[in-house]
């Protein structure tokens, strides 16, 4: 069937089009063709069943990723599946200048005006996707778990008191400390009742006040996603860090706003990365990457003269983009998103935070990013180049040292040393022990003691103190 066959003008594909029913849709376009759900499974990297759910509208069809692959395998338009704009000619090319140039403004402010506005452009192509249809609802994900922790059920089953907005930054900031040291533990258990006590102080407040309160209940829950993430419960972080990015979106704060976003494009990389289906992987770092993207643009931080907070915002939100994507084993996206955050580091004086989360931005923080970046991809010997560069005392926190030695740990072992992995955890493990108790440390670990050869001395001493 060609692009003018009367299929495709037929009531039935028009009307599933314009309904978003694209699961029916490709399944009416495959019964056309008198192909088999086993014919275009295959072609998609999907199982039988996986695509049965799609067509059916039992799992919905909505991801950029899969779309993309179904238009191409059954040679779909893609403005059927919404993946491009119903015009034809001058308005085509149009609306694709806008399409390519996404949030993009007038190229006469501040720094470099055309230089500013190609790295936007540069941003944007790197992204690839458009945002919908890339946040899956949180809930469902939730539902078949036993529980989401007591930090998720603080608000229903933990009395609290109100308390003035000082008092509870000033909570808040003891327990963003306590995780900067890497006092897991301690904060697993205080932040239950500080969650209870930021609900109960924004739901006395009104105006203004309430607005302020909403912004300091996303810090709560954004360094409870953060803390979740770091105990490897993926959902509990994935719940936490929606519940901070709604109370954020009621501060209307921008920065807050971006921290938590960060915080749920975390969570789908996560989630990305255990999908049994290489579509499912893809689709999930992909729609992670358009999130981090799309909010770092939105922050308009790459032109002007941006305040501190808000291009520390703006470089850890690519940091975190360009690691995404080297897991999806895109170099020159990865390369592409790290280097615009080298550049906005560059414009800084020494350290900033980053929004409201406990990211810390400096290009030293970027380096420790080019370790996880560069083995991701499979160049240790660029990683190991960035760690040998990385000057501990200039990074700001126990947790940024640690993360520092754990990531140089991985470029060693997978280097093939032995040894200096070792060093490397061993230095990691006197700023900061309970960094070598989370699972992904563990499992570091047990990789190393059961890889041939001779085994570090210090090895098993870690292994212990790992619980490994």
């Amino acid at each position: 069937m060609d692009a003018l066959h009367p299929f495709w003008s037929s009531s039935e594909v028009l009307r599933a089009a314009a309904e978003g029913r694209y699961g029916a849709l490709a399944r009416a376009v495959r019964e056309a063709r008198h192909w088999t759900l086993a014919q275009v499974a295959a072609q998609c990297h999907l199982s039988v069943s996986t695509l049965s759910r799609m067509e059916t509208g039992q799992r919905k069809l909505l991801d950029v990723h899969y779309l993309r692959t179904l238009s191409q395998v059954l040679a779909i338009p893609p403005h059927l599946f919404g993946l491009a704009p119903v015009v034809t000619g001058a308005a085509e090319e149009q609306d694709g200048a806008r399409t390519v140039t996404v949030g993009a403004t007038s190229s006469g402010r501040g720094q470099g005006g055309d230089e500013a506005m190609r790295r936007r452009q540069v941003l944007a192509g790197l992204a690839g996707f458009t945002i919908a249809g890339v946040l899956p609802g949180t809930a469902r994900a939730a539902s078949g778990e036993e529980s989401l922790e007591a930090l998720l059920l603080a608000k229903s089953q933990l009395p609290a008191a109100p308390v003035p907005l000082v008092t509870l930054h000033h909570a808040l900031g003891q327990a963003q400390h306590a995780f900067e040291r890497c006092e897991y533990s301690e904060l697993t258990n205080a932040l239950p009742r500080l969650i209870a006590a930021a609900h109960a102080s924004h739901d006395a407040a009104a105006g203004q006040l309430r607005e302020r309160m909403s912004a300091a209940l996303a810090r709560a829950y954004l360094l409870g996603s953060e803390l979740a993430t770091k105990r490897h419960r993926d959902t509990v972080a994935r719940v936490a860090a929606d519940r901070s990015h709604a109370a954020a979106e009621a501060s209307g704060d921008p920065l807050t706003i971006a921290a938590s976003s960060r915080a749920i494009a975390i969570s789908m990389r996560r989630h990305a990365l255990d999908a049994p289906e290489r579509i499912d992987r893809e689709a999930g770092l992909n729609g992670a990457i358009t999130i981090l993207t799309k909010t770092a643009l939105d922050l308009e931080a790459d032109h002007g003269d941006p305040r501190a907070p808000l291009l520390a915002t703006y470089g850890s939100l690519l940091c975190t983009a360009s690691y995404a994507a080297a897991q999806n084993g895109n170099t020159a996206q990865a390369i592409g998103l790290i280097e615009e955050a080298e550049h906005a580091a560059r414009q800084l004086t020494g350290t900033a935070t980053a929004g409201a989360g406990s990211a810390q931005f400096s290009e030293t923080t970027v380096a420790v990013y080019r370790i996880g970046v560069h083995t991701a991809l499979g160049d240790t010997a660029t990683a190991l180049s960035y760690f040998d560069s990385v000057k501990p005392g200039q990074l700001p926190t126990a947790e940024r040292r640690a993360r520092a030695y754990v990531d140089g740990a991985r470029a060693w072992n997978a280097h093939g040393d032995l040894d200096q992995a070792t060093n490397a955890l061993n230095r990691a493990f006197t700023c900061a022990p309970q960094e070598l108790q989370r699972p992904s440390v563990r499992d570091l670990i047990t990789t190393m003691l059961d890889a041939p050869g001779r085994t570090p001395a210090t090895l098993p001493a870690l292994a212990a103190h790992a619980g490994v």
